[in-house]
């Protein structure tokens, strides 16, 4: 497969793009160089651009961040759909999907909030006080007692280096990063309790980490797609997932957008959602080379692009994966989205 330099050298082919914000704009602190140029141009040559995200935040919330730092609708992009707002019109106009997952009438659904609750707004939904009461458990942005938990410097039991990609294997109650914080070990527990209860969580993030500022520095940090993922796979319980991969953001994006599948390109830094999810809805992907994919392409120096998009799949992303034997190469490969500055 051949490295395209930006997203100019594929564009053309495409009415729309699909693009996610961390990993392929957005760093975790700021702009990457030459980003917000770039989409301006993509706009003035007539291109839909429709920022696809996997935060929890309502649309309007993650608009208003992003406009502070200098990125708007109607010069940029055309529409921001989020993981959030994706559940959020669920709530409000498919209430179907809790009802039948549950076994009961959503109007009688109870739900315990573990986290932000802008999403449930004026959806109907109860809330309950305690673990015990609650049919389902809603999981937002997980912190340790200490903050956000990181996942690039975990060591277990024995003092040996977890990799990132290892870490939804081991038992989180063994794990601690290098000041002897065990934030997972936090999760875990709580988890075993809910596991024990057989409560059902949800949850508008299925990222397991993603890149965050913390005392300055950028590193990666657990999200709300690694507590979903551990209590799947360590205690057996169910989870309901609202983002990408899963096709229905990419149905619900697509609707919003009014563009035909075979005329939109979804640009990401991940196979494992961005362009799994592609795949899964029938469009075109592309694969950028910073961000998360970035990262792990950085500890394969000098091997060739299509060995290491196999490493990616088969030996990365098949650990990272929720549907780890569907995995797909992208129909592109961008050393970066943005154009160059000149």
């Amino acid at each position: 497969m051949r490295i395209n330099g930006d997203i100019f050298s594929v564009a053309d082919s495409y009415d729309t793009l699909f693009v996610d914000m961390y990993g392929v704009l957005f760093d975790g602190a700021e702009f990457y160089n030459g980003t917000l140029a770039t989409l301006k141009k993509l706009k003035d040559m007539g291109k839909k651009i429709v920022l696809l995200s996997n935060t929890s935040q309502l649309s309007q919330n993650a608009m208003r961040g992003y406009a502070e730092k200098g990125m708007k609708c109607g010069i940029h992009y055309d529409c921001f759909i989020t993981a959030g707002e994706l559940l959020h019109d669920i709530l409000l106009h498919r209430k179907d999907i809790f009802s039948n997952q549950i076994g009961k009438e959503f109007c009688t659904l109870k739900c315990l909030f573990m986290g932000n609750m802008d999403a449930f707004k004026n959806t109907g939904i109860s809330m309950a006080d305690m673990y015990e009461t609650a049919d389902l458990v809603y999981v937002a942005s997980p912190r340790a007692h200490y903050g956000s938990v990181r996942v690039d410097n975990l060591y277990d039991e024995n003092g040996d280096k977890v990799e990132i990609e290892e870490f939804l294997k081991k038992d989180w109650k063994k794990l601690k990063d290098n000041q002897g914080h065990r934030g997972l070990a936090e999760f875990s527990l709580q988890l075993e309790k809910l596991a024990a209860l057989r409560k059902t969580l949800f949850l508008s993030n299925p990222d397991v980490f993603a890149p965050f500022r913390i005392d300055n520095g950028k590193y990666l940090v657990a999200t709300q797609g690694a507590i979903g993922f551990y209590y799947e796979k360590f205690f057996g319980g169910k989870v309901l997932y609202f983002g990408k991969p899963f096709k229905e953001i990419f149905d619900f994006a697509q609707k919003v957008s009014l563009s035909e599948k075979d005329k939109i390109l979804m640009v990401g830094d991940t196979l494992w959602t961005d362009v799994l999810g592609a795949h899964n809805a029938g469009m075109d992907s592309a694969l950028v080379m910073t961000g998360i994919s970035g990262e792990f392409f950085r500890k394969m120096p000098g091997k060739p692009i299509a060995e290491k998009l196999e490493v990616l799949s088969s030996q990365i992303g098949a650990k990272l994966s929720y549907n780890p034997q569907n995995l797909k190469n992208p129909t592109y490969m961008l050393r970066h989205f943005y154009a160059d500055p000149k």
